[in-house]
């Protein structure tokens, strides 16, 4: 699903990981609530449609589901296909976009890929790779949407092709969120975008939130600060590591991006064993931890009005 790019040796960067843990008491999201058992709902409806695999008939009927999910949400939605190179030649991938009205130019975009790993079996479920990042984003389209206005305009993306079919590459992997940097700098619109985030892997139910340093650094001060004021700190820290994730390519281009995952899916502290395996199921996620990365993303838009905002 994605790769470590290479260790960084410079032992600073582990510090946030090592931080005294601050007792914050939560403080209430300015924007409205989050629901973890909406969002932990939302998964549970969103895994039936299995497998996910990119490029078959079920992705493409979880495309047709999010479209109509964000419809009933008050979300304006639309599925953008496109064809790209892959392992197995032309292939048919599938965005799904719902757009939240601003009163400015200025673009903010909420980021999680849909499909599931090929070739791990027809009930693989993917709750946590893939599912539950779809589930947040969705309740997050639920409390945008009845919001307040912003200055700035919202997307909400569901990427298509995230995984990759054999290996990472320029021709496998990133599918949707490469087409969508490249939509944004072929239109003119890049320029409007003020911060691209994105979701993955973010249900365990051990949650510990790895924000990997490729990503604009004031973007991951403010998600640690998020955390913070969320009383959830101790949940986010800075990985050693580069991660190839969908928000790769918008941070390719120049555009602020950060990946909030949690990268030890597994048995045991700092294991990933889980991951890509049929043990990627509801049970294996929670909740609380689906409130928790809400929580903080909702923060995080508000604390980012101040930077967008006139």
């Amino acid at each position: 699903m994605r790769r470590h790019a290479w260790l960084i040796p410079a032992i600073g960067l582990l510090l946030s990981a090592c931080r005294r843990r601050e007792s914050v008491p939560p403080a209430p999201s300015p924007i409205l609530p989050f629901d973890g058992a909406a969002a932990f709902d939302e998964v549970r409806r969103f895994v039936a449609i299995r497998p996910r695999d990119a490029a078959t008939p079920g992705a493409e009927r979880a495309a047709l589901y999010l479209r109509d999910r964000l419809r009933e949400l008050g979300v304006e939605a639309e599925v953008d296909a496109f064809a790209d190179l892959c392992p197995v030649g032309t292939a048919t991938f599938r965005n799904v976009i719902g757009r939240i009205p601003g009163q400015g130019k200025g673009l903010v975009i909420l980021g999680s890929h849909y499909d599931t790993q090929a070739g791990i079996g027809a009930e693989f479920e993917g709750a946590n790779d893939g599912g539950s990042s779809t589930g947040v984003l969705l309740e997050l389209a639920r409390c945008l949407a009845a919001g307040p206005a912003r200055s700035w305009e919202t997307w909400l993306v569901f990427f298509d092709g995230e995984e990759a079919m054999r290996r990472y590459g320029p021709a496998d992997g990133l599918h949707g969120s490469r087409h969508m940097a490249r939509q944004l700098a072929e239109s003119g619109r890049a320029a409007d975008v003020k911060a691209v985030i994105v979701l993955d892997m973010i249900g365990d139910r051990d949650l510990t939130v790895t924000v990997p340093r490729n990503g604009a650094s004031w973007l991951i001060s403010e998600v640690f600060e998020s955390a913070r004021l969320e009383g959830a700190r101790d949940k986010f820290s800075l990985y050693p590591y580069e991660i190839g994730d969908d928000h790769d390519p918008f941070h390719q281009a120049g555009l602020p991006a950060v990946d909030l995952i949690d990268f030890h899916f597994g048995s045991g502290p700092g294991r990933n064993d889980y991951w890509h395996t049929m043990e990627d199921r509801m049970d294996k996620i929670a909740p609380e931890s689906l409130d928790l990365v809400g929580r903080v993303a909702l923060r995080l838009l508000a604390r980012m009005a101040d930077r967008v905002e006139p």
